[in-house]
């Protein structure tokens, strides 16, 4: 593979590499990933263009480029506990690995777009740069540019496997013109071994485009058919083999579908501090409900979860839900609507008030019969409006405190616990709600929480969210007394277990802020997790464990009320309705630090800020001065071919290349020498094989048939000229020491003079400046002392 070639084929490799890359865009949120890549991809890349130029052993190049993987990577997410920031030590392999196995718990928790957090990155910046030294490897250092396809297939197939739609088409696109660009870039060179090649006509095909212009034509419509074949063909869609989920026969058939845990992101969307509107909603109510995107009925010991499994496909939203479990007739409840729109926000679940007795919606929304939670099979809620019809539920403390056992059933699902929960959490439990029914026990344990037990509301923990309802984490909340929502439902939720009383925790938003008198916004912010209690008779109620500051006022009924029996629903509805409006009473409480290290942690770009730019802007410029040579050396080679527009010209050019590849060798050329005297002492004193000196015998006839042969004489073209000129050359290269064709390689002589032509040339340039300064300032003087100017 020649030099140009070898180039060629490099830029190639990295650009297929990060155009497939650019294919994992819809799995990552922002583009602060695409960058990080970039910078890794590219050193790699460079590392390996460089060591090839000094040696031809692939296992050294790819030991090369594995050390720069390493160190970048380091003094990208490791520097402040690596060696001098970038060789990293056993610290700095610890924490690579946690950020590693945070990446990989984003990926198994979350559905795409993810936030891009540190260890997401990592993730994919590892990925990537691994797939593009697998590509480099495999197309310039063992030249195999098709097979290096296969690397490029497996990263493909992760968002095309991943998203429920598939990769849009301009993906696809993206990625097989890379891998054709990188196919083809190579294609030159093996075409030529054969010999030359013509056109149609009989001329000699110049360039690339004579060998590869029908190569294109039959890439380009091989891109065409695939692009458009499947969009016409009934049947060829996503789901090639088999049926996809959600196929049955008859109404009553089952469907698994794969759903998402939105208490993994809360943390996150309430570190974010983003403003950004994602629900807006109209209401009729006179103080409108949270909307509750999920019920996690399920408690693992690590974490709450929803109950997943087969769900009826006739238990569509748009026909209507059942009666909320457990809730009697003799509670009061009121029916309202609301006017639902949801922006960026892509979540399986869709947010509704509880309980929701019908939606209208379209798309496929499944109800689960045990929460009413509803579950969009195929769609999500980016981007929907729906009408959701609810009632609002208003029992009376009498009511709660009334209520008798739970069913068998209930008892048993939603009061388990697994196996080794702290002692601790059921002792406090005991030791705060002390005896008498379940809801004096649930209202004590909420009042302990909210104001009675020293508990302070901070986001700012450490970690990254995903494990804060576990026991661990509920243990560790009930010694330290501090944190945010998901903590405050999560440790209520399990205590209220220890004690018998059936408890789950839902997600979803505080109704947000008011707009006008019916109208509501919601952000991201507004996240919110609270515990649900069940009392037979009355179904699932909601307390507020988490204090004022960001809940607002609890629920009416988890208050005792001793003056009347029961409340009128006006007043109960505004007595509810206070958590309808804490956003701006709550937010100025909230610990601005919390959202600033959350940033500072979780921002897709923020690592860029941490970077020695000082440093790393010193070693680009001593790089840039180091190649100045090679740079130099380069231009003046390309300079040369292009003012080559006549035969004597591209023979004179041919010989000064074939001089300066020489001299770069340190092969002593006399001025006085004539070509046959050049020819004579190459032949003698290199061993050149047959091969080599038929090339330099044609280099000088042609040199010799543009000097003194009549006007007219054929010479051969630039393609073959430059051919011979690298066939002496690297015949040549051999007899010579390594240190003079690395030298040759990376600071050749010849540049090192074109630099010094160009110095030479920028001083005498400066010196005319000077002296026509000069002269013009004399001028002038002699014009004033003569009062009158000189023409202009």
């Amino acid at each position: 593979m020649t030099a140009a070639t070898q180039a060629r084929v490099t830029l190639a490799s990295f650009a297929a590499t990060m155009l497939t890359g650019f294919t994992l865009a819809p799995l990552v949120q922002g583009l602060g990933w695409f960058a990080a890549t970039v910078v890794v991809v590219a050193l790699c890349t460079g590392v390996g263009a460089s060591m090839r130029q000094v040696t031809r052993q692939p296992v050294i190049v790819i030991a090369a480029q594995l050390a720069m993987f390493t160190i970048t990577l380091t003094a990208l997410f490791a520097r402040d506990t690596a060696l001098w920031g970038v060789l990293p030590g056993p610290p700095a392999v610890q924490g690579l690995q946690q950020l590693l196995a945070d990446g990989l718990d984003v990926t198994r928790h979350e559905r795409p777009p993810v936030e891009a957090t540190r260890g997401l990155l990592l993730l994919v910046c590892s990925g990537v740069g691994l797939v593009g030294l697998l590509v480099d490897l495999i197309a310039v250092t063992l030249r195999r540019p098709a097979v290096a396809g296969l690397p490029l297939l497996a990263v493909y197939c992760v968002p095309a496997a991943v998203l429920p739609g598939g990769l849009p088409w301009v993906y696809f696109l993206l990625s097989a013109a890379g891998y054709l660009v990188l196919v083809g870039a190579d294609a030159g060179d093996r075409i030529r071994s054969w010999g030359r090649v013509l056109s149609g006509s009989g001329q000699e095909a110049g360039g690339l485009g004579g060998p590869l212009s029908g190569a294109r034509r039959v890439a380009a419509a091989c891109l065409v058919a695939a692009l458009a074949v499947p969009a016409v063909v009934p049947g060829l869609g996503q789901r090639l083999i088999g049926p996809g989920p959600g196929t049955g026969s008859g109404p009553g058939s089952g469907t698994t579908i794969s759903v998402v845990n939105p208490i993994l992101n809360l943390r996150a969307d309430l570190g974010s501090r983003s403003e950004q509107v994602v629900i807006r909603y109209t209401s009729d109510a006179p103080a409108p409900q949270p909307l509750r995107i999920v019920t996690d009925d399920q408690f693992t010991g690590a974490i709450w979860q929803p109950t997943t499994g087969s769900l009826a496909r006739s238990q569509l939203v748009t026909s209507g839900l059942p009666t909320a479990p457990g809730l009697g007739p003799a509670v009061r409840t009121t029916a309202h609507s609301s006017r639902i729109s949801i922006g960026a926000l892509a979540q399986t679940y869709l947010p509704l008030p509880y309980p929701t007795t019908q939606v209208d919606i379209s798309g496929r929304w499944l109800w689960d019969a045990g929460t009413l939670n509803v579950v969009g099979e195929g769609v999500t809620t980016q981007n929907i409006t729906y009408t959701a019809r609810y009632l609002v539920v208003d029992p009376t403390s009498q009511q709660l405190s009334a209520a008798g056992r739970p069913p068998a059933a209930v008892a048993t699902r939603f009061t388990a616990l697994p196996k080794g929960l702290p002692d601790s959490i059921a002792q406090q439990a005991r030791t705060v709600a002390g005896g008498g029914t379940a809801y004096e026990q649930a209202v004590r344990l909420q009042t302990w929480f909210r104001s009675g037990g020293g508990f302070t509301y901070n986001e700012n923990l450490p970690g990254n969210g995903r494990g804060d309802s576990g026991q661990d984490a509920v243990a560790d909340f009930l010694t330290h007394r501090q944190g945010y929502c998901v903590q405050f439902a999560s440790a209520m939720a399990v205590m209220a277990r220890t004690l018998g009383i059936p408890s789950r925790v839902a997600v979803g938003f505080l109704p947000g802020s008011a707009i006008d008198a019916h109208t509501y916004a919601i952000s991201l912010r507004d996240a919110h997790a609270w515990p649900e209690l069940y009392f037979d008779g009355v179904g699932w109620v909601r307390f507020e464990p988490t204090p004022a500051t960001r809940s607002g006022a609890a629920p009416a009924w988890t208050l005792p009320q001793t003056t009347t029996p029961n409340v009128p629903a006006p007043s109960t509805s505004a007595s509810a309705g206070p958590s309808a409006q804490p956003s701006a009473k709550a937010r100025p409480d909230r610990t601005d630090t919390a959202g600033t290290a959350n940033r500072t942690s979780s921002g897709p770009l923020t690592w860029l800020r941490s970077l020695p730019w000082r440093l790393l802007g010193v070693i680009a410029l001593v790089l840039f001065v180091l190649a100045l040579p090679w740079l130099a050396s380069t231009a003046t080679r390309r300079r040369r071919w292009a003012r080559a527009t006549t035969p004597v010209e591209r023979a004179e050019a041919a010989w000064d290349e074939l001089a300066t590849s020489l001299q770069d060798l340190g092969v002593g050329w006399a001025a006085s020498w004539t070509p046959r005297a050049l020819q004579v002492h190459l032949v003698g004193e290199r061993d050149l094989g047959p091969a080599e000196r038929e090339a330099l015998t044609r280099l000088v006839a042609d040199v010799e048939s543009a000097r003194y042969a009549p006007p007219g004489s054929p010479v051969r073209t630039v393609g073959e000229l430059r051919a011979d000129v690298r066939t002496v050359a690297g015949a040549v290269a051999p007899t010579v020491p390594a240190g003079t064709r690395r030298r040759a390689l990376l600071f050749p002589p010849s540049g090192v003079a074109a630099l010094a032509g160009v110095a030479r040339r920028a001083d005498a340039a400066a010196n005319r400046a000077t002296v026509r300064a000069s002269s013009l300032g004399s001028r002038w003087r002699t014009s004033v002392d003569a009062g009158s100017r000189p023409e202009e």
